[in-house]
Formats: structure tokens, sequence, C-alpha cells
């Protein structure tokens, strides 16, 4: 994901997994499934396959009007704290993904291959996952693994076979007040400046004039 000034946001997802794989899990349907269940969300969403990998492929351009955060899916919880100030306002996020509930009820085998631990292991160990975002300022406190770009993107190593946390500060500028209060000071300099040239003037008159020889 990247956020962007105009706020808007740039969603793009990739993932692929050997045929051989899916083959193993009885699921060689699943990326057109996930592609369809993503399609119906919104998502520019389609199965891929190339190369004996098989996946999918989707994005998204979303925009951010600062209302409330929509709803999320099963296995998906979004906290947004927020700490209003003068110039800016602190949202202190937390996510919380746990995988195997987004995994559709239809597909139980699947979920029981996720469910059980020497294959969960084996999921751990042959794939990754990651999640990055990149943000137009710099974050502040978060627990992100890998930081990259001087601060402004986070990338954190998920799992698929357990819950997983993400934790984020972020100050937003209100702009809007950084404007007035930056006007309204603009203002006063002006003010003071005319003030003190008019009052200069009036004084200039008052001082007597020099004789003359």
């Amino acid at each position: 994901m990247t956020v962007k000034t105009d706020g808007t946001a740039d969603i793009k997802m990739n993932a692929t997994i050997d045929d051989s794989a899916l083959n193993t899990l009885g699921q060689g349907d699943l990326p057109e499934k996930i592609a369809a269940s993503l399609r119906e969300q919104g998502l520019e969403a389609q199965a891929i396959r190339q190369d004996g990998q098989s996946g999918i492929s989707a994005s998204r351009t979303v925009e951010f009007d600062g209302g409330p955060l929509p709803e999320m899916p099963d296995g998906i919880t979004v906290e947004d704290r927020k700490e209003e100030k003068l110039f800016s306002t602190t949202h202190h996020f937390v996510i919380v993904a746990d995988p195997p509930e987004l995994i559709p009820r239809e597909s139980s085998s699947l979920t029981g291959f996720l469910g059980s631990k020497l294959l969960g292991r084996f999921v751990e160990n042959e794939f990754d996952f990651r999640f990055k975002l990149t943000l137009p300022i710099k974050p502040g406190e978060n627990n992100a693994d890998i930081v990259s770009d001087n601060g402004r993107t986070l990338t954190w190593n998920l799992a698929a076979t357990r819950e997983n946390r993400i934790e984020l500060t972020l100050d937003v500028p209100n702009v809007r007040r950084i404007i007035y209060a930056a006007s309204a000071g603009l203002i006063l300099v002006i003010g003071g400046i005319v003030f003190w040239l008019v009052r200069r003037k009036r004084k200039k008159k008052e001082w007597p004039s020099a004789p003359t020889s």
C-alpha cells in the first residue's frame, strides 16, 4: 500500500504458489476463488498462472475521506485511537489479522491443512508473506520488521497460520489549521510593519526642521 498526499492510496497485491503445493492442498481452483472474492470487494483481481506457479494479482485505488473505518471481514480488526492536537491529529493504529479466519468456510481441506501443527510449520518455513506500507510522511512508533526509504516505508513479515499484529503511530498535520495560523501570523506581521511605517512618518513630520544659514 502506497499512501499519497492527495488523500488516496494505491493497493497492490501479488501472491504465487507452486502448482504442486496447490495440488497437495487439493485446492487447484483456489486462486480463482480468491480473485472472485476480491472482485466482490471492489478490487481489480485476476488469477494468474506462469512457470509452474499459480496465484493472484489485485489492485485498487482508494480515497480516504476522513470518515469511519469501513467494515472489515471476519479475521481482521482495526483500531484507530485518535489524539487531537492544535495543528495535527495523532493516530494510534492497531491491526490484528488472523489468516485462517479469512479462508472461506467451504475450503475445509485448506482450513484443516493450516490447522495442522506439522503442516502449519511447513507453511511457515516454505512461504513468505509480507505487508509493505509506504507513507508520505515519516511515521512514529511502530512494530515493523523492516524500516526503509528514510523511515517512510515499513515492512511486516506476516504469519499464515497464526495471528498477526501491526502497530503504527502517525501524526497527520491539520493543513487547514496550519494555513489559518500562518495567514493570521502573516497579517499580524504586515500590520506591524504598516503601523511602524505610519508611526515613523508621523514622528518625522513632528521633528523641527534644521535652521538654515
